[in-house]
């Protein structure tokens, strides 16, 4: 009996992010995605967006609300 494998890789299937036009934050991607991927993995993705000799995103400004953690708002580079 010949037995295919139909995935060379286990596990889920990679997510491929779009950025979004202007300026965002970590959270409006999240919330974009409607649960495709975890805050975690979002953030993942940014941090190598980040890095790398052609980078994708640029850091903008942090907002720093009244109560809670200040959020970072990245843009995507020209």
């Amino acid at each position: 009996m010949i037995i295919q494998k139909k995935n060379a890789k286990p596990g889920r299937p990679p997510v491929h992010l779009e950025w979004p036009e202007g300026e965002f934050t970590a959270k409006e991607v999240t919330d974009s995605l409607m649960g495709a991927l975890s805050r975690v993995s979002v953030h993942s993705k940014i941090k190598k967006g980040l890095e790398g000799e052609t980078p994708q995103l640029k850091v903008v400004r942090k907002v720093k609300p009244k109560v809670g953690r200040p959020e970072t708002v990245y843009s995507t580079v020209d």
